[in-house]
């Protein structure tokens, strides 16, 4: 048996939010390569536009906290474009949201999981429904991070990111009847800044001040391929999730970590 068509996607519909900037964009690269019909989703709406300007691809506003706004533009993705085959929950926040328990006020707490942990959820249960509906199966793919299993900037992210494991679990578990596979991808130290990547030594601006920042330091700098992640290596990764090759994978937490997790 040969292995042409694999990694082939063409013509499936595949959704990305948070997908304007960094590793959503990065994905959103990687399977529109692979032939799928990709829109791109971000609540930045210039950001959004600008990717999808670059990649050839629509572009659909989206605040994935809005359950309201995410019922009515999944129904619009299959009103456009026939179906809804793949579905990558990424959209998330931290940097205004994060830091010592002690300074975390409801406010921030609740923002910041609307965002990870509700938009995971709206969008899966809007996604389901349209793939159990259609009856030919499909692909949620929910970026989870390394984070989750190894705490390292705050309970607010690090907390929120466990809970998608976990959601991700349960959704696999639950739709896998209905040929719905659903896996996450976890993203070690990728470098999504506007900046030229520095060398791993440790020192992470981003992080400073912040709780364990130390301890997150102290791992990349002992991370065993020794550089920072692009976001279209996540992008690989979900590719794979979403192809041919992982027809009989579902319920996984897959580290794209250059080594992250072993130590």
């Amino acid at each position: 048996m040969g292995t042409e068509g694999w990694l082939d996607i063409t013509g499936k519909v595949a959704f990305v939010t948070g997908s304007g900037h960094g590793i959503g964009a990065g994905i959103a690269e990687a399977l529109a390569a692979a032939g799928a019909k990709v829109i791109v989703s971000d609540i930045r709406e210039p950001v959004a536009a600008a990717t999808a300007a670059r990649l050839g691809v629509p572009n659909m506003p989206l605040d994935v906290s809005d359950r309201e706004a995410v019922d009515a533009t999944f129904d619009r993705v299959v009103r456009e474009f026939g179906s809804l085959d793949i579905v990558v929950n990424n959209a998330g926040v931290y940097r205004e949201y994060g830091g010592p328990v002690t300074k975390i006020t409801d406010e921030m707490w609740r923002k910041l999981w609307s965002v990870n942990v509700d938009g995971v959820f709206y969008c899966s249960r809007a996604a389901a429904r349209i793939m159990q509906a259609a009856g030919r199966g499909g692909r949620i793919i929910n970026i989870a991070s390394t984070q989750a299993v190894t705490p390292g900037v705050g309970v607010t992210y690090d907390g929120s990111k466990a809970a998608v494991v976990q959601i991700t679990r349960a959704l696999a578990l639950e739709l896998g009847k209905d040929g719905i596979t659903v896996n996450a991808v976890a993203p070690g130290p990728t470098w999504v800044m506007d900046m030229p990547k520095p060398p791993i030594t440790g020192q992470i601006p981003a992080l400073t001040g912040e709780p364990l920042a130390d301890t997150v330091a102290n791992r990349i700098a002992r991370m065993p391929l020794g550089r920072w992640g692009d976001p279209i290596e996540i992008g690989k990764a979900c590719l794979f999730l979403a192809s041919p090759m992982a027809d009989f994978i579902t319920g996984i937490y897959l580290p794209v970590d250059g080594g992250w997790l072993v130590l």
